[in-house]
């Protein structure tokens, strides 16, 4: 199932929530609708669902205007972050009900109901657990059970409002991993929302990237990790290290460094903020000369494998944050207060009209 969202506007009162929004997502895909708190990415995936109607716009499934129809008229499934299990049904009973109330016509026989629960019991790795209750249940296994529900219906479309929210990081992890391997299992269009950038390169096949009501950018999470179109999403992604400096006669000068111009950015002679990623920055002990700026390092977080540093520049006076393999970081002998020598590997430029961090 195929989902064309087209011009989509919605506002609630005097806010915008969404502004002019055009999507196309193709089937089998599944998507991540991601962005800060007030984006618009949970009204779009209730516009999508029926739950919500746009001022104007249409939704399209398959070529055929939904727009006007109703949720069970769009057959659509939906996963909450709470899970909405039924505390007084069994984990079988919750799993069934959707196809227990469907009109009598549609209505599955008490047969080929079990036969479904089941297939979907064993799809989760939920089989020994049929018979709990969701107070009996931990919250990953609930929002397994909450997923399973949502498929006993053959949904066309399977949407997720921050499915794993409220989950603790190891569990999450664990989830994401389990999600993106049921969905290579079994494959059906997915939305998903959710406010956690590691979520969302880990599990999308593509990314959706909003923010006040627009979007800022679509692409594979390599794509817009390593080609961010602004610095809102270069920002929104990851900790950047910014040096403000200027374009002059085809080189970059941050301070005392001059690096030459990344390709393609089409400024000359004029002022420019960088973007670094702090993996992105060579450290030395030693002064190599006019490639590298001088710094202090303030503090130092070594555990796990990568080792963290906060560095002051001697020039400037300003902070930023580097990260260094623990092995990298051994045969440096760093220490704090120590003076060192820095360079970026790799950077981002962008006009301070762009800069809107």
């Amino acid at each position: 199932m195929s989902i064309e969202i087209l011009n989509i506007t919605k506002s609630f009162d005097s806010f915008k929530a969404l502004s002019h929004i055009d999507l196309n997502i193709k089937t089998g895909e599944l998507v991540a609708l991601l962005g800060p708190s007030g984006s618009g990415k949970t009204t779009l995936l209730r516009i999508i669902a029926g739950l919500e109607n746009p001022d104007s716009g249409s939704i399209i499934f398959d070529g055929q205007d939904n727009t006007e129809k109703s949720t069970q008229d769009r057959k659509v499934g939906f996963v909450f972050q709470h899970y909405a299990l039924f505390k007084h049904m069994t984990v079988f009973e919750n799993i069934a009900f959707g196809l227990k109330v469907r009109p009598y016509k549609l209505r599955p026989g008490k047969e080929a109901i079990n036969e479904k629960v089941n297939e979907l019991l064993s799809l989760v790795k939920m089989e020994e657990l049929a018979k709990r209750y969701p107070s009996q249940l931990s919250g990953g296994q609930r929002q397994r059970i909450a997923l399973a529900r949502a498929l006993a219906v053959e949904p066309k479309v399977l949407l997720l409002d921050e499915p794993f929210g409220a989950l603790d990081a190891k569990v999450r992890k664990d989830l994401r991993r389990w999600l993106r391997k049921l969905h290579d299992e079994y494959p059906i269009t997915s939305v998903f929302v959710t406010h956690d950038q590691e979520e969302a390169l880990d599990v999308a096949d593509r990314v959706v990237i909003l923010n006040q009501g627009k979007i800022e950018q679509i692409g594979t999470p390599e794509e817009v990790y390593d080609n961010p179109v602004n610095p809102f999403v270069y920002h929104f992604l990851g900790n950047v290290n910014l040096f403000h400096g200027r374009v002059h006669e085809g080189k970059v000068e941050l301070g005392s460094l001059k690096l030459d111009v990344p390709e393609n950015i089409g400024i000359k002679n004029k002022e420019i903020v960088s973007y670094i990623r702090p993996h992105d920055i060579e450290i030395r002990v030693k002064d190599e000369g006019e490639g590298f700026i001088a710094a202090e390092i303030v503090f130092i977080r070594a555990v796990g494998p990568i080792v963290n540093l906060e560095l002051k520049r001697l020039d400037s006076g300003d902070y930023l944050e580097a990260e260094i393999s623990k092995e990298a970081f051994k045969s440096l002998e760093l220490r704090e207060k120590q003076k060192v020598f820095l360079r970026p590997k790799d950077f981002r430029v962008f006009t301070p009209e762009d800069y809107v961090i």
